[in-house]
């Protein structure tokens, strides 16, 4: 699944032109995906939290972020995760942090339909953490995405 989860890492980053450089994918470790199932750090986040410095499977230009995601049970789920970390990654560099800058980012870069089935997935439910479902209640996440999506 690493190659599937590269090939679908490049296609999306071609999107998030003002971040691409910056953005590697790393290798996913136990240690992160008992947490989450995906990540979106600055490498030396990623340093203290691992103690390590983490191996790569795509080395960007700048080497300043990191994506660590595992392929999740299909092609359109995992792009909805890979591109919601890209969003994070968008949203942290313009000094944004709330889920409706995110979501936002990721229905202007064309991966809203994407997102709206991973925060539908049954499967969420089983693999929620607090980051990337954030605070706000998923019923309204879901139903403000949806909104976007028919604007």
């Amino acid at each position: 699944m690493e190659d599937k989860t590269l090939s679908l890492f490049m296609q999306i980053r071609e999107k998030f032109t003002e971040i691409k450089d910056s953005v590697s994918l790393i290798k996913p470790y136990l240690d992160l995906i008992v947490f989450s199932k995906s990540w979106a750090l600055k490498i030396d986040e990623f340093e203290k939290i691992l103690g390590f410095k983490p191996e790569f499977i795509y080395k960007s230009d700048k080497e300043l972020y990191g994506i660590s995601v595992l392929y999740r049970v299909d092609d359109e789920m995992t792009t909805g995760i890979i591109a919601h970390e890209f969003a994070e990654i968008t949203a942290r560099e313009r000094g944004l942090t709330d889920q409706e800058s995110i979501d936002n980012i990721c229905v202007e870069k064309g991966f809203g339909e994407q997102l709206l089935y991973v925060l539908q997935n049954d499967l969420l439910v089983a693999m929620t953490e607090d980051s990337f479902t954030g605070v706000q209640d998923l019923e309204e996440r879901i139903s403000r995405l949806k909104r976007m999506l028919d604007n």
